[in-house]
This record gives C-alpha cells, structure tokens and sequence, in this order.
C-alpha cells in the first residue's frame, strides 16, 4: 500500500515531465529542419506559424554577398482544411518551399515527390497529421490518399503525397507545398513578401562578421527590409521554446503540474509514513525511553523513506515508460523518456519523501516517551 502511493506520486511527476517536455520537443519541429545558420524575419514575428513577413527580395539581397553560400525565402503559416470524409473544418499548419532549393532538411522528400508539386494546388501531407483531417483509412496519411482533393479556404488542395516531419501542441496537421501554391492556398498573403529567409552561411565564415553584414545589407535596402532581425538559428529555437515554457498556456499547465505533481507526491509520502509512525508509534516511545536520542529516530525514518522511495521508483519508472509510449502513440505527440527526466524524478522522489519523513516524526520529537503508550 505504501510503495503503491509514493509509485502513483513517481508515475504522476513523470507523466508532467513528458508533457511538459513534449512542449519543447513540438515548438521547433519546424525550425529543427530548416537549412540555415540564420533567420531573417518580420520585427512583429510572434510564433512559427504567426510570423509575419518581409520582402520577398532580401533573398536575392543577401545572395549576393561573399560570406552567404545560399538564402532562401520560406513560407509557412496556418490555413484552414476541410476533411474530405466528414467535411469538418480545422486549422493545418502549411509551409511553401522554393521547389528547386527546399528550405527544409525533409530526407523522405525526394525527387519524385518533390515534381509533383509544380502543379498549382498540389501537396504533401505529414503523415503524422491527425485523423480527424480525413485519412482514408482513418487513422494516418498513407499513398492510399494520394490524388484525394481537399476543399481549403474554397480552393481545390490534391494531395500528391506524404512526407514525415511531425506535428506538435501548435498544429496537428502540416502541409508542404510550392511557394505559388502556398499564396493560393493560405490567406491574406501579401503579394512580394516571405514568411522568414533562411541564409546558410560558406564553410569557414565567422558568424559575429556573417551577421554584421546582413544587417548591414538589410539597412542598405531601406523600406521594410531595414526593418527586418537576423537571428541565429539556434537562438530562434531558444526564443521558440521560452515562449512556449513561459508564454503560453499550454506550457503553463503543463509546469504548474509538474510543481503540483512534486507537492501532491509530497502529501501522499507524508499520509504513508504519518500512518506508518502513528501505528508504530509506542515502539518508538520505547526507544525514546530506553534513551535512543532524537538524532537516532530521525536517522531511522528518513532510513525507512529512502527504501520506500528506492523500492517505488523501478515499477514506477517502468509503468511511466510504457505510458509514454501509449500516450504518444494515440496523442501524436513526442513524449520521450530521458536520462534527465530520471535523474531529476529520482532526486524529486528522494526529497519528497524524506521531507516527507520529517514531518511525519515531528509528534513524536515533541511528546515526552510516557505520553504516546
């Protein structure tokens, strides 16, 4: 009974973990693949799929100097799709690449995919996108789907294919398409703009030099342009994944039940060991009595919390890892186990129950041995 309560109390901050984790996972599913060292981007970007623009033309602007190998325009943003079996409607994340330079690192979109797409009005579908965007067979995107036409914002959409990028808390679904196809396909895209540019830099280049210039060329351009942030993409993924943490409500939840998780784990070990201590409690009246200091009770308990705490944790461990891998299967979402989480549950798991233990022998520390018989 014991060891079941603190176990439930492990499994419960674990499963906080995993989802506070999957957050950070989902937030750069998108930036994780892009081909750059650097992002340039709108001064009002908010989130991957809410970034605002700039001009089309700093692509070609920053092409040209010596440190930039390539720079790219991307788009990406949401839309809305209408499920073709049951015609109800939900956002989809949608991202338009330039065809013969793809911004993304996407190695299951290949030549015979990719050919296709020329044709305005073509897509590929993520196959991890939910089933409630109408997968023929109900469950995922398979090539049973392709030449299937999907209505989105009034315009014909036919799927030409699928690839494997993942989806996250933000979109459970992502199309990739042409730069044209993606203007005809999402709305209000103003006409000569670009979601981000992705600038991959020459092998050898200092970054601090790199991003000087950019800048430097974007000023030079004037209008919109100068207006317009480099950003390494390392850092656009740090920003990414903060505002996730701390900025949405999502990643909110998902902390505050972490630190939730910690207290409830915390009661439930002190109700354990308070019964425990309570049952027992004229054996260690006794002990008092026969003259074993406080010191030495302390030592006792908090020796008795540390092997619930230590027989608790496998089984605990084992049952989280078998409902991470449930729940990431039906959730479509990457929840995975980590050494990091292990550690940090472990020493949480640890502290929670001999504080625990503390507080449970705070009565007998106080009572005179001939008042607990």
């Amino acid at each position: 009974m014991s060891i079941g309560g603190i176990g439930f109390a492990i499994v419960l901050m674990f499963m906080q973990l995993g989802f506070l984790g999957s957050v950070g996972e989902t937030a750069n599913v998108v930036f994780d693949r892009m081909r750059c060292d650097f992002v340039i981007r709108s001064p009002n970007y908010l989130h991957v799929y809410d970034p605002g623009d700039v001009p089309d033309s700093i692509a070609d602007a920053v092409q040209s100097l010596p440190a930039v190998e390539n720079a790219v325009a991307f788009d990406v943003g949401v839309t809305d799709w209408q499920n073709p079996r049951n015609y109800g409607f939900r956002a989809i994340a949608i991202m338009g690449i330039d065809l013969d330079q793809p911004a993304l690192n996407l190695p299951d979109v290949v030549p015979s995919k990719v050919g296709p797409l020329r044709a305005p009005g073509r897509v590929l579908v993520d196959d991890a996108s939910s089933d409630d965007f109408g997968p023929v067979n109900g469950r995922r995107f398979t090539e049973e789907d392709i030449g299937t036409v999907a209505d989105v914002i009034g315009k014909a959409a036919h799927i030409a294919g699928t690839f494997t990028m993942g989806t996250g808390l933000a979109a459970n679904g992502a199309l990739l398409c042409s730069r044209e196809t993606y203007r005809l396909l999402t709305p209000g895209v103003r006409p000569g703009s670009a979601s981000m540019v992705l600038v991959r830099l020459r092998d050898g280049v200092d970054h601090e030099q790199a991003i000087d210039g950019l800048r430097e060329r974007l000023s030079q351009l004037g209008g919109e342009a100068s207006y317009a942030t480099v950003i390494p993409i390392d850092d656009a993924k740090h920003r990414e994944r903060k505002r996730w943490y701390t900025e949405t409500p999502i990643g909110l939840i998902f902390s505050m039940g972490v630190a939730l998780a910690g207290v409830v784990g915390c009661v439930i070990s002190y109700m354990v060991l308070a019964s425990d201590v309570q049952s027992h409690l004229s054996e260690y009246a006794t002990l008092r009595a026969m003259g074993y200091s406080n010191a030495y009770l302390v030592r006792t308990l908090l020796g008795q919390s540390t092997m619930l705490a230590l027989i608790a944790f496998p089984p605990a461990l084992l049952v989280s890892v078998a409902l991470y891998a449930i729940t990431s299967y039906y959730a479509k979402l990457p929840i995975n186990m980590t050494w990091q989480w292990i550690a940090l549950v472990f020493c949480l798991t640890m502290l929670m129950c001999n504080v625990a233990g503390l507080l449970a022998l705070r009565r007998l520390l106080r009572a005179e041995p001939a008042t607990l018989f």
